[in-house]
């Protein structure tokens, strides 16, 4: 048996690791990935950001454990995660609504949105290199293409890549986490926030005139051209609510 010495005393390397065990005991272990819950959460978060489900109906954990095929305790604990994450509202006894957000919530959302987007774009200006302009072209491209397919998912998920490049490329962890909350509340809604006639054709184009100043290196058009783009873009949303 092998031992380890302190000052005044000698311990059993067995007694120790049994000690701190017991400690440990109560430790929840985790999880792996790929859990049915963690199935259905990414599931039905899909179908709301795609628009396949309405805003006025209540859906419950039965229908949905019926759709996917599992059990309804995983789709329940999936429908509990996506309300406490401020996406569905539970409906007392009944299942749960998407959730609709107030005008001032929205307001909410885009200030934030303003605020550390036009923050990171002003200091990444100076230091844009050849391959960030790359990575924003291809989310164009992306963007054009499904505009012109009129595929609407597939349109908000390029958008939504356009604008978490030059987030992540800021490097700040906490921002990229706060805006990819954001991010996924706004998608839901992105579908009215398109709704206005030629609106997709307007983001395309406010979209290239970011990338437009950023290669310039034109730092107030850069920070305006960003602040326009959501500000129209809150404007849409709240006018097709």
């Amino acid at each position: 048996m092998q031992y380890v010495t302190c000052s005044t005393c000698e311990y059993s390397n067995d007694t120790i690791f049994n000690k701190y065990t017991k400690q440990m005991e109560n430790i929840n272990k985790i999880e792996r990935p790929g859990t049915l819950q963690v199935l259905a959460y990414d599931k039905i978060k899909g179908l709301m950001i795609a628009g396949e489900l309405d805003f006025d109906v209540i859906y419950s954990a039965n229908q949905f454990a019926e759709i996917l095929g599992v059990s309804r305790t995983p789709v329940r604990e999936a429908m509990l995660q996506l309300s406490a994450e401020g996406l569905l509202t539970s409906i007392q006894g009944r299942g749960f609504k998407i959730k609709k957000f107030s005008e001032n919530r929205i307001k909410e959302f885009f200030e934030t949105r303003q605020m550390i987007e036009s923050y990171i774009i002003e200091r990444l200006v100076d230091s844009t290199v050849e391959q960030d302009l790359k990575e924003l072209d291809v989310s164009m491209k992306q963007m054009r293409k499904y505009a012109d397919k009129g595929d609407i998912y597939g349109f908000l998920e390029a958008d939504k890549a356009f604008h978490m490049n030059l987030i992540r490329r800021y490097g700040n962890r906490l921002m990229v986490s706060i805006m990819e909350n954001i991010r996924d509340l706004i998608a839901i809604f992105g579908r009215k926030a398109l709704a206005s006639p030629g609106r997709i054709h307007e983001v395309i184009k406010e979209h290239q005139e970011i990338i437009q100043a950023l290669k310039q290196k034109n730092k107030q058009k850069a920070t305006e051209s960003i602040k326009y783009h959501l500000a129209a873009t809150e404007k849409s949303l709240v006018e097709n609510q």
